[in-house]
């Protein structure tokens, strides 16, 4: 494949990771942190853009400050990156990527990637992606479908509809975030997850952009070669999922079924379906071991933790069950399990107290 027929791939990575706390901070999120293997989340998002394209051909979308650090990890060029004056969602994001990208490189298929997925292995992800990106040259809106293996009621779903050849189905709905009993029923039904992978051309997701989210694409298409103009817009621009401001409502939405493991690292929670039963990591007791190389463990009378560490000490659990410790050079933070959902609550309390507001940060 010509360089200049390749692919052109986004890799959305302005998130805060705030459930991923201590670990992730303002200035280093998640997506800079080494989670399920010795490269970043970052990283190993890129790996996988490479399998579609050239490096030159990859793009990073976040705000400066994350510009900034991830430069520091990375050696990636200044022109490789979207900056965006501040997160708005992700459909903000899309719009002015396309807007920039179709200029420049006009007439290609654009891959759209998060930076805090979990894929393996990697040879199915291209092998989805190709065919992916075979429908999008005629034309359709792509997303990845991927098979559940639990009801769960953080994803969205997609449920398909006519076959439109041997490996992709027209969409027929994307719903929302269900609860528990209509995820039982979704997933009985064999509804996909929705990945949150996409794929299109270019041209045609501008298409759609004026016609069903001119309020988003019309203010960046008059600022965005402006740093400071495209600030004011982006404070006047809806804060919306490309889901929502574009997929649910567009014309030729394609998925494709993916035959790839896929998690999207979303809390400490996620590692328990990473790692399954990795016995490096997980001991007779379901618990997670991350330890620092020099690190101890023992635990007797106790099950079902995730424990992660950066010193060298021995530590110790004695009749504890369903807990997560995450020790830092900074934190120590210990939670139930089921209380999880609340940590940006706690969170929130740190950012309004000035003497706490560093440990985020």
């Amino acid at each position: 494949m010509k360089k200049n027929n390749e692919p052109l791939v986004l890799i959305m990575a302005g998130g805060k990771g705030e459930r991923f706390w201590p670990k992730s901070t303002e200035s280093k999120p998640k997506q800079l942190q080494k989670i399920y293997s010795n490269k970043t989340l970052l990283e190993e998002t890129i790996d996988r853009a490479k399998t579609l394209t050239s490096i030159e051909n990859i793009f990073i979308g976040c705000n400066n400050d994350l510009k900034k650090a991830i430069q520091k990890e990375l050696k990636i060029k200044d022109k490789q990156f979207i900056v965006e004056p501040f997160g708005r969602n992700t459909a903000p994001i899309v719009a002015l990527s396309s807007l920039i990208l179709e200029e420049k490189f006009p007439d290609r298929v654009h891959v759209v990637l998060s930076a805090d997925h979990y894929i393996s292995p990697i040879s199915e992800f291209k092998k989805n992606l190709q065919k992916a990106i075979e429908l999008a040259k005629e034309g359709y809106l792509v997303t990845c479908g991927v098979v559940p293996t639990r009801p769960e009621i953080g994803y969205g779903y997609i449920q398909k509809g006519d076959a439109i050849n041997e490996y992709g189905y027209k969409v027929l709905k994307f719903h929302e975030k269900p609860d528990i009993s209509k995820a039982l029923e979704y997933v009985k039904k064999g509804f996909y997850w929705n990945s949150g992978i996409f794929i299109w051309k270019g041209k045609r997701i501008l298409e759609e952009f004026e016609k069903n989210a001119p309020d988003i694409l019309n203010p960046l298409k008059e600022s965005y070669q402006s740093q400071k103009k495209l600030k004011m817009a982006f404070e006047t621009i809806p804060e919306l999922p490309i889901d929502i401001a574009i997929m649910e409502k567009a014309e030729q939405i394609a998925v494709v079924e993916s035959s790839f493991v896929w998690d999207d690292v979303g809390s400490w929670l996620s590692l328990e379906r990473i790692y399954l039963k990795d016995a490096n990591i997980v001991d007779d007791k379901n618990n997670i071991r991350l330890l620092s190389k020099k690190a101890n463990f023992v635990g007797y009378d106790s099950f079902n933790n995730i424990l992660s560490t950066e010193s060298e000490k021995l530590y110790a659990l004695l009749g504890i069950d369903n807990m997560v410790i995450v020790e830092t050079d900074k934190v120590l933070f210990v939670a139930k399990k089921d209380k999880l959902n609340d940590i940006k609550n706690m969170l929130k309390l740190l950012k309004e107290n000035p003497t706490l507001h560093k440990y985020i940060k």
